[in-house]
């Protein structure tokens, strides 16, 4: 589930000239420009995938041999690392984990995917489908079945490999993201959820953060510089849904975002947020937010400057998502 509010608070020609930059940005992106660039992609050899060269059970000195130290190093949902790399500012954006100093998940939502079926960034579904096959519908865990059905995605099961391929039903339903975990690591998490922590929150706070900007790069944008401010103000909301079981911009006590923003002394000129729960983890949850028109277009607003991320969990685990977005 997740929910927009997004109030320009001048309404203005300036607006107009939102909306016509953001259009432009989002239809050249579209056409196939990018900003994202590439190194030399190479087709892999051993894997049905790779992401920029690396594929999985590459050594972890073989990966940082190729892609240099990680920007990032955060808590996931399995108990293990993720390391995010990139160039620059957010070019060739991958997220890597491992296990045994192994890759055993990989993840990108840039225009960095090979294939040895020739899938790649913006590949229609369809086409996913006929060359990769039937997608599971269900993840067996031991005694539990997970259940897995949702159009905006499809997992495949084979060779010990779990591949989400990830379609942008706002572009054709071509290939947005590609996550891959293996077997072993997905076994790892015996419950549809990983367990809570402070860390684990604190992680998939600064991994929505990465996601975020990772995707504006990719659509040609600026990317956002982080507020502490922000995150504080987000993270008590998500404390307090949890708290009082309910889901919405409007606290109980009747403030919107932008009471709780003004309340807390941030300053802005356009401000928005977003919300998600139930997802089981911020990949999921950035995903589904961008397949989702409104969130879409905070998350591709070019007047935004600053992002802070707030997460808490639940009695039952689930994680719940707040993004804070402003521009001055």
């Amino acid at each position: 589930m997740s929910f927009i509010l997004i109030v320009p608070l001048n309404e203005s020609p300036s607006l107009i000239h939102l909306q016509n930059d953001v259009q432009a940005k989002v239809s050249k992106w579209m056409n196939g420009d990018t900003s994202v660039k590439n190194n030399t992609l190479k087709v892999p050899k051993d894997q049905e995938f790779a992401i920029n060269n690396i594929q999985l059970n590459t050594s972890k000195s073989e990966v940082e041999k190729h892609l240099g130290q990680p920007k990032r190093v955060t808590t996931n949902e399995y108990g293990l690392k993720w390391f995010t790399y990139y160039d620059g500012d957010y070019n060739n954006f991958v997220m890597v984990s491992y296990l045994n100093n192994k890759v055993n998940a990989l993840y990108s939502n840039q225009n960095i995917i090979t294939s040895k079926s020739k899938i790649k960034y913006n590949t229609p579904k369809e086409v996913v489908e006929k060359r990769l096959g039937q997608p599971i519908n269900e993840v067996v865990k031991g005694r539990y079945r997970f259940e897995v059905k949702d159009d905006e995605y499809d997992v495949f099961h084979k060779d010990h490999v779990y591949s989400t391929v990830f379609y942008d039903k706002h572009n054709n339903n071509g290939v947005t993201a590609l996550l891959q975990v293996s077997e072993a690591m997905e076994n790892r998490l015996s419950q549809q959820y990983g367990a809570p922590s402070s860390a684990l929150e604190k992680s998939f706070e600064y991994q929505n953060y990465d996601l975020v900007n990772a995707e504006r790069k990719q659509h040609g944008l600026n990317t956002l510089t982080y507020s502490d401010n922000l995150a504080q103000t987000a993270r008590k909301h998500s404390e307090d849904m949890v708290k009082n079981n309910y889901f919405d911009h409007t606290d109980l006590q009747g403030n919107s975002p932008f009471d709780r923003l003004r309340k807390d002394g941030i300053t802005f000129d356009t401000a928005g947020e977003n919300l998600a729960y139930g997802q089981k983890s911020s990949i999921f949850a950035h995903e589904g937010l961008m397949n989702s028109l409104g969130h879409r277009k905070n998350i591709l607003n070019n007047d935004f400057t600053t992002l802070g991320v707030g997460v808490d969990f639940n009695k039952n685990r689930q994680p719940y998502w707040t993004e804070n977005y402003t521009g001055e």
